[in-house]
């Protein structure tokens, strides 16, 4: 008996400890358990670890804390090499005869389009040598850090080289392909129509993943490493410049033809019945019927063949299949208010869809309040009767062939500028 007591309290002692040792981790405390490994990661800054609780549903947009100072200067040093590389030995960067040629022929195969889909592969990305880029990474910590963990994490999408061919592209004819990371073309970004995102821009993608495809969330990865696939990212925007025969880095502040303005968000204005309205004649207005809406009920999104659009693609002329669906709340880039004003005001910069930086700021709120209004039941909801307010964009002669771009009035800003702005051959129906 003496023996079986002792066997049971040596039972709960040891339950006692496991309690007391993962007690931290289930309550969700930054406290290390006791005699924590030395090997634990530090605490995240306050910044990072906000954007870490992201979620895209909710209504907030964390802050994002800037790089480490090491991960600039890595990056920077990496520029420097590239510059000087390209200037001295520019051949040594590049693609050429054979090479290009297999490289060309594995794509192809690997890219997950249908083979009777016509891509493009812009020689002016495709012809740079990416193990030659690879090869300026040597005695920088944050890049050699960045390549190994995106072949690890990555590449199976984005393929080995960044260039959106991994081997699960072949599960993706869904028109939401991966990204193809040399040509330095981005959603997510708090920055003007055609220029890049922000280091910043770029972290939170990472952190958040795209709610709605098949990108996930990184943030089961340290900040550190995050910011290490942040600057390796960067590295593979190049592209070959035959006119000055350079290589140039589209993140390089020095070759950039144009600086990343950050869009002017500001805050938020309340909701109220006549922003939502406003908000639901500027939409009819700018020709946003014409892909998310057609002749349905709702704004709930159309597929490719609805409308018949042929032109609906992404940066290496791949079909996209969908246009977002309105109503659900899935918004690739998160749907906080300040979410859907960069995505309406800076464009995506990839498919058919238009940026509107040339409006007011208070009818791109307007726009920003009657999306919320469609997946959001307890706002004010516009009315039926406000359609006969708005008259849809006239039709063009360029329309008339097939393509139309948004027109202006006295209540309707400029054109946005878009130089591949969707087709619209005619009005989509059910």
């Amino acid at each position: 008996m003496h023996n079986l007591t002792n066997s049971v309290l040596s039972v709960v002692a040891i339950l006692l400890a496991i309690s007391v040792w993962v007690h931290p981790f289930i309550a969700g405390s930054p406290t290390p358990p006791p005699g924590g490994s030395p090997s634990a990661p530090a605490a995240s800054p306050p910044a990072a670890a906000a954007a870490d609780r992201y979620q895209p549903r909710l209504e907030h947009d964390p802050p994002v804390s800037g790089p480490p100072a090491s991960a600039v200067a890595d990056f920077d040093t990496f520029l420097g090499r590239l510059r000087a590389k390209s200037e001295d030995a520019v051949d040594s960067l590049l693609l050429h005869r054979d090479a290009l040629e297999r490289a060309e022929e594995v794509f192809v195969n690997t890219a997950g389009v249908l083979k009777n889909v016509m891509i493009e592969r812009h020689s002016p990305f495709f012809t740079v040598d990416p193990e030659a880029i690879f090869a300026l990474y040597y005695d920088l910590p944050t890049l050699e850090r960045g390549l190994g963990l995106y072949q690890q994490h990555c590449s199976h999408c984005h393929g080995p080289y960044g260039r959106g061919n991994g081997g699960a592209t072949h599960q993706w004819y869904a028109g939401n392909f991966p990204r193809n990371f040399w040509y330095g073309k981005f959603k997510s970004r708090s920055t003007q129509y055609g220029t890049a995102p922000t280091d910043s821009d770029l972290f939170r993608t990472l952190t958040r993943g795209f709610y709605g495809s098949t990108m996930p969330s990184f943030r089961h990865l340290s900040a550190q490493d995050r910011w290490s696939l942040v600057q390796f990212v960067k590295s593979l925007a190049n592209f070959y410049d035959d006119y000055d025969e350079l290589i140039v880095n589209r993140f390089d502040p020095e070759a950039a033809p144009e600086e990343s303005t950050l869009l002017d968000i500001g805050e938020p204005p309340p909701v109220t019945l006549d922003s939502v309205i406003r908000g639901r004649i500027l939409f009819i207005k700018n020709g946003c019927l014409a892909c998310h809406q057609g002749t349905k009920a709702k704004p709930v999104g159309l597929a490719r063949w609805e409308g018949g659009f042929d032109n609906w693609n992404d940066e290496m002329d791949r079909p996209i299949q969908n246009s977002r669906d309105l109503t659900n709340k899935v918004f690739l880039s998160g749907a906080a208010p300040s979410d859907l004003f960069r995505i309406i005001t800076g464009g995506p910069n990839i498919g058919p869809m238009p940026n509107y930086h040339n409006m007011p700021q208070q009818d791109l709120w307007a726009l920003v309040h009657y999306i919320q209004s469609v997946f959001k039941p307890d706002y004010p909801q516009a009315p039926p009767s406000v359609d006969a307010q708005a008259k849809p964009p006239a039709k063009s002669e360029a329309e008339q062939g097939g393509t139309a771009t948004p027109s202006g009035s006295s209540e309707t800003p400029s054109p946005p500028d878009n130089p591949s702005t969707a087709k619209r051959s005619q009005t989509p129906s059910d």
